[in-house]
Formats: structure tokens, sequence, C-alpha cells
């Protein structure tokens, strides 16, 4: 399952709030983000329906670039630590690519270096509700405002971005101080190689050295987590929703319901929980075939009478299935940020 850090999330979410959309004004579910742990991992699915309602409810087409270039330090955790102790932009693109994965992983940076440019790429991972454009304005932001605290003369070659509004063009270029592509079919910074190795005053190796290892615990923590919660969710689908227990998944793992139970409580979760994630996000992809009425959506999913189902969505997503439906699809059920977005 994609997930988001908490201190990701919960920094955004108090920027919206500057920007005069709080909780009443997006979703008062949202509440629930402030009570987390700043390295709780939560649904990316919440964060692409706060962006997409807020940009419904704002019409600000530079809401996404305000938020981002708004966003504290400790938005990234650890990663921005790592980044502004990096010895240079080399080093400090490829902790992003190696990392990244510890803030977000519903998308992932991919760094390509020719003998002129150092081009870094995100490619949106797909799910059943489309990253929006003014998400996507925010990362870029949040991120290149680290970089520049870091290198304050540093500045990109280029940057490509996804929203379209020419009318924005002449905004985005004076905050990042260079050459902006919109209506990017691929978000990507371009560096000039000769600015690699630039050495980075200030950056503290001995801390860096600490910093490092630290990420690669959280690393290979995350890695354990998230194996035993994808084969868990996969044996979960695979049974049927209305029928699984834990004493089935535990036994299709080979362990012991006890050890299983004991093993989903280290990584901070339970089976009951992921069995309702699991329903949630299936729920969604449903969701996208209009062909799907309601009714079927909820007797696939196992619930005996729609008004469980119904009530399992209110609870989850803080709406009614035909307005989050109509939230996360088009009129006539396609997803046109997502085909904007990804490559094909």
């Amino acid at each position: 399952m994609q997930t988001v850090i908490s201190s990701w999330i919960s920094t955004m979410l108090q920027e919206l709030r500057h920007q005069g959309l709080g909780p009443r004004e997006l979703a008062p579910w949202l509440a629930q983000v402030d009570r987390t742990a700043p390295t709780r991992q939560l649904q990316q699915v919440m964060v692409r329906r706060i962006w997409r309602h807020a940009m419904m409810v704002s019409k600000d087409p530079l809401l996404g670039l305000k938020v981002g270039a708004a966003l504290p330090l400790q938005a990234m955790n650890i990663l921005g630590l790592i980044i502004i102790h990096s010895a240079s932009l080399r080093k400090a693109l490829a902790a992003t690519v190696r990392y990244q994965s510890l803030i977000s992983n519903s998308g992932q940076f991919s760094l390509t270096v020719s003998k002129r440019t150092a081009q870094l790429s995100y490619t949106v991972n797909d799910g059943p509700v489309s990253m929006h454009p003014a998400q996507m304005d925010s990362v870029f932001a949040g991120y290149l405002d680290v970089l520049y605290r870091s290198a304050p003369r540093l500045r990109p070659e280029s940057i490509a971005l996804p929203g379209a509004d020419k009318r924005a063009q002449k905004s985005y270029e004076q905050h990042f101080e260079c050459r902006v592509i919109l209506g990017a079919g691929q978000p990507r910074i371009c560096f000039r190689t000769q600015d690699l190795d630039q050495p980075w005053i200030g950056a503290d190796q001995d801390l860096l050295r600490t910093l490092v290892s630290r990420a690669d615990l959280a690393l290979q923590t995350r890695g354990r987590a998230d194996t035993l919660v994808d084969h868990v969710v996969a044996n979960v689908t695979a049974k049927g929703f209305d029928r699984v227990t834990c004493a089935d998944v535990a036994r299709s793992m080979g362990l012991s319901t006890r050890t299983l139970q004991r093993r989903l409580t280290d990584v901070n979760t339970s089976f009951r929980k992921l069995v309702e994630a699991a329903r949630m996000d299936e729920a969604l992809r449903l969701m996208n075939d209009r062909d799907l009425s309601l009714s079927e959506i909820s007797r696939r999913l196992g619930y005996s009478e729609p008004s469980a189902f119904s009530f399992a969505i209110r609870t989850h997503f803080g709406a009614t299935p035909r307005a989050l439906r109509d939230q996360i699809a088009g009129p006539s059920g396609t997803n046109h940020v997502a085909h904007t977005l990804l490559p094909k």
C-alpha cells in the first residue's frame, strides 16, 4: 500500500490552513492526522484526496507552489537533514533517490547524469485517486527549498511540471528562478553537470554519518514491515474479504496466529486494520468502474448490507460512497489527471 509520512501531511495541512483552507473547508476527518506520530506512514490516497478537494475549493492555480514553498524542514524528516549535510549536489541527489521512500512511496525519484545535465525525474505511482498537478507543485517547491537552503547559489537549469495553466508561467519562473516547462508528462528537475561536485559549505560530515546510519536502519525496518503487510494483504485479497480469518492467513504463511498477531503489532498495525485497509483500497479501485453499481461493489467486498458498506466508507473516508466516487473519477469514470501525469 502506497504511503506518505505523517510529518509531511501534517505540515502540508498546516500550510493549507494558512491559505484559508482548514478542516471545515476540506474535511473534518483530517483532524486525525494531527494526532499521529510524525514518522507514521499514512495512506497516500488521503493526501491525493486532500489536494483534489483543496483545488476545487480554492481555485488558486499557485496553491501548490505556495504550500510547498512554506513547508518547514521537519516536513521531510530525516531526509531533509541528510540533504543539508550532504557534501555536494551529487551526494544530495543520490540521497534523495535512496531515502525518498521514507517520506513517501506514492512515486519514485530517479537520477540520470549525462555530460551536460543531471536530471532528477519523478514517476507517479498509479492509484485509485490520481495525483493533482498542484500536489506535484508542492512536492517540488518543498524539495527545492531545502536544496536552496543547502546551497544558496544553486539554481536548476530548468524544471518541468504537469500543471498547464500558462498564466502562471511567470510566477513559477520568478519563484524557482529558472526556466519552467508546464504541461510536462513527467515532472523533472535539470541541473548543470558542472554544479554536481561544488562543495557545500556548512555540511557536517560527522552528523551526516549518524543520519545516514539512522536512515539505513529505517529503510531496513520499513522493508521488513512492508513485506509482512504485503503478504497479509495479498492473502486477504485472495481468500475473500467476507470469509478470511487471521488463522487462515497465518496458516498460509507458515505461522501461528499468535506469532502473526505479534509481528503485526510490532509494525504498528493489526489484522483487522489490514483487512479494512485492503477492503477500502479495493473499493476505490472498483469505484473507478462506472459500469459497477454501488450495491455490486458492496457485494464484492463482502458486506452483508449496502448500509454496512456505506457506513464503512463514511468512517474511513469521511464521504458517502456516491460523493467519494464523484471525487475520484470524472463524469464518465475516466481519471483525467492520471492520463496527463503518468508516463505512457
